[in-house]
């Protein structure tokens, strides 16, 4: 075989694919602007910026994505995510900024980072997240950010107290979420959330209080209310700042007359009173009782777990943790007064729970239309009393047609409980039992699970339902 010919066949078919990836790129080069700034929001804002080196076409394009994302990896690379934020404000066109990222250690920095706020909201941003960390300076954002009014949707992440200017105002603000943030005082901290006229959703998750007394969220469009207050970072504050609340609790009074989900988390150190809230139509409350010997505060906590759940009367769909039952037992004077939620068709429970717990019993027989009922964490018997037989909620008698049973580990007072269920539930269509895999795992269980499953399916039936296991 002629060993020059091969040569000019194979330096023929490597010009035909440089000439092919020519045209590709052609054929890319030629779409319009804003469809490649499109294509490059796509990438992150550092692959986006390191498609300036493909042609003088492509060089200044990534100065124009309307989305910008910076997060500092490994804090031995913070100079240069620095210069590079730096670098890419200052190239950018005059386009608008629709997100912006950023999350960094501040330092010294401040007055750095304010000046980015500032030029992002030139850029009228709409959408911003700024987790910031690592304060060894006082820090005070950029006043302008505060009266932005492009701004959408604001995530604000730091330990830190939250100094505001004298107006706040959002007027475009749809979704506000406040992480780790230290509330300045009263007044500052209730200007925060007047400031926000449409909004439509807020996350507080695990915000620090103690420095406000009283203050009220109440905005006209608000929708969705998210809160966390479990406050673990709270022990870190300087108990002589100035200002704070020496109760250490604040009251949080939520009007939500638009309000249609609501969520709370926390320890109850901190007084949230639901007003005005007959549109919730869906709930979760699980509370955190805290190892204190003061009966005082628990019979306390009880009263605002109370305030809460007295505010859900019209709740369609509700989660709830034992626990938050168990702190009411601190105030069983209020249990008759709990609402009778009429409109409640799906219940969740977490945690495992004896079926002749008589808060169970109770919220039960507040459901006459419960529908579903979703057992989290598994249930049990303990062979105390038998009172669930003695006065039956009519929901299992009229209305409930589903239950779903998790974590189950098999033992005697669990199957027992069930066969309860199966036997008071009269109308009852489907029953889903899952065990636990952690207490399956030898070949041996199996055969057990087996044994267990068809002890079930034996069980007296109050119903024609349909037995699952998953």
């Amino acid at each position: 075989m002629d060993i020059s010919f091969e040569l000019k066949n194979v330096k023929k078919i490597k010009f035909r694919k440089k000439q092919n990836a020519i045209k590709s790129r052609n054929g890319i080069d030629n779409l319009p602007d804003a469809i490649l700034e499109h294509i490059l929001s796509y990438l992150s804002t550092k692959d986006a910026v390191r498609t300036s080196i493909l042609s003088k076409r492509w060089q200044y394009l990534w100065t124009s994505i309307p989305k910008l994302e910076f997060y500092e990896e490994e804090p031995d690379r913070r100079t240069m995510l620095m210069n590079f934020v730096e670098r890419a404000l200052a190239l950018r066109d005059s386009s608008n900024i629709k997100d912006f990222s950023l999350s960094c250690d501040v330092e010294c920095d401040t007055h750095r980072i304010n000046s980015w706020i500032s030029a992002v909201v030139k850029h009228k941003v709409q959408v911003l997240y700024l987790g910031l960390a690592n304060f060894q300076e006082s820090l005070e954002l950029a006043p302008c950010l505060f009266t932005c009014e492009s701004l959408k949707e604001l995530t604000l992440s730091m330990f830190h107290y939250l100094k505001l200017p004298i107006s706040v105002s959002f007027p475009s603000l749809k979704k506000l979420i406040l992480i780790e943030v230290i509330f300045p005082d009263d007044n500052s901290t209730q200007q925060l959330f007047s400031g926000c006229p449409i909004l439509e959703e807020l996350f507080i998750i695990d915000c620090i209080w103690n420095n406000v007394e009283a203050v009220c969220i109440s905005p006209p469009m608000l929708r969705i209310l998210y809160i966390s207050d479990a406050n673990e970072n709270k022990d870190d504050l300087n108990a002589d700042a100035d200002g704070q609340n020496d109760s250490n609790s604040c009251q949080v009074k939520i009007f939500g007359n638009s309000l249609e989900s609501f969520s709370f988390s926390g320890d109850q150190l901190n007084d949230f009173c639901l007003l005005n809230s007959s549109s919730v139509v869906d709930a979760s409350i699980e509370v955190f009782q805290r190892d204190d010997e003061d009966f005082y505060v628990d019979v306390q906590d009880a009263h605002r777990i109370y305030k809460l759940l007295d505010g859900l009367g019209n709740v369609e769909k509700l989660k709830l943790q034992v626990s938050s039952l168990e702190v009411l037992n601190y105030a069983e004077e209020l249990f008759p007064l709990l609402p009778v939620f009429n409109n409640l068709t799906s219940l969740t429970l977490g945690s495992e729970l004896p079926i002749e717990f008589s808060r169970l019993l109770t919220i039960l027989r507040k459901s006459p239309c419960l529908d579903f009922l979703e057992l989290a964490m598994g249930i049990t018997y303990h062979g105390i009393y038998d009172s669930i037989l003695d006065r039956v909620p009519s929901c299992l008698m009229t209305h409930l047609k589903t239950i779903n049973i998790f974590g189950l580990s098999g033992d005697e007072k669990e199957i027992h409980a069930i066969k309860i269920l199966l036997k008071i539930a009269s109308v009852l269509k489907r029953i889903s039992i899952s065990f636990d895999a952690f207490d399956f795992e030898c070949s041996g269980d199996i055969m057990k699970l087996k044994e267990i499953s068809a002890q079930i399916l034996s069980f007296p039936k109050g119903s024609s339902c349909s037995i699952f296991f998953c």
